[in-house]
C-alpha cells in the first residue's frame, strides 16, 4: 500500500515556504487544508521518490472535491530524490485538476476481494463503510457505466 508519511513534514514546509498559512492534515476529503491570500485551499498530496515517471492514482472523492473547488484545489507532486552523496532533494509541484486531466485515464473497474487467512477457515466477509457490496446487479451496473464512457 502507497503511502505518503514520510512527505508529510517536507510538504507541510514546502506549503508554508509557498505562502500557505494555517497547514492542516486533515485526510477527508484530501489530505491538507491551508489558507493564501485569504482564501482556503484543499491540497492532496502525491508523493513518490521513482526516478521517471510517477504512475499513481487519486480518489472519486478526491476528484469531486476537486471539481467542487476548481480554483481553491490542488494535488501537490512531492518527488523525493534519494541521494547517497547529500541529504535527499525534495521537488514539489501544485497542480489544478484541469492540469492533471491531461494525464490522467480512466481504466477498467477493479473489484477488490479481502479473504482472511489461513484459507479454508471459519471466517465471515468483512464489512466496509466506505466501500459498496459486490453484487451482480452492481457488477453489470459498472460494466454499463464504463461502457457508456
Amino acid at each position: 500500500m502507497a503511502t505518503d508519511t514520510e512527505a508529510i513534514e517536507p510538504t507541510k514546509n514546502w506549503l508554508t515556504e509557498q505562502g500557505f498559512y494555517n497547514v492542516q492534515k486533515i485526510n477527508s476529503p484530501v489530505d491538507f487544508k491551508a489558507s493564501r491570500d485569504g482564501q482556503e485551499y484543499f491540497i492532496e498530496l502525491k508523493f513518490t521518490s521513482s526516478k521517471k515517471t510517477y504512475f499513481g492514482a487519486a480518489t472519486l472523492v478526491e476528484w469531486e472535491c476537486a471539481l467542487e473547488n476548481p480554483e481553491n484545489f490542488y494535488f501537490l507532486f512531492a518527488h523525493k530524490q534519494i541521494s547517497v552523496t547529500r541529504d535527499d532533494i525534495w521537488d514539489f509541484e501544485l497542480m489544478l485538476a484541469e492540469e492533471l486531466m491531461k494525464y490522467s485515464t480512466i481504466p477498467p473497474f477493479k473489484i477488490f476481494f479481502s479473504i482472511p487467512l489461513p484459507l479454508k477457515s471459519s471466517r465471515s466477509p468483512p464489512q466496509r463503510k466506505s466501500a459498496k457490496q459486490v453484487t451482480q446487479e452492481n457488477i453489470r451496473y459498472l460494466s454499463d457505466v464504463f461502457s457508456k464512457l
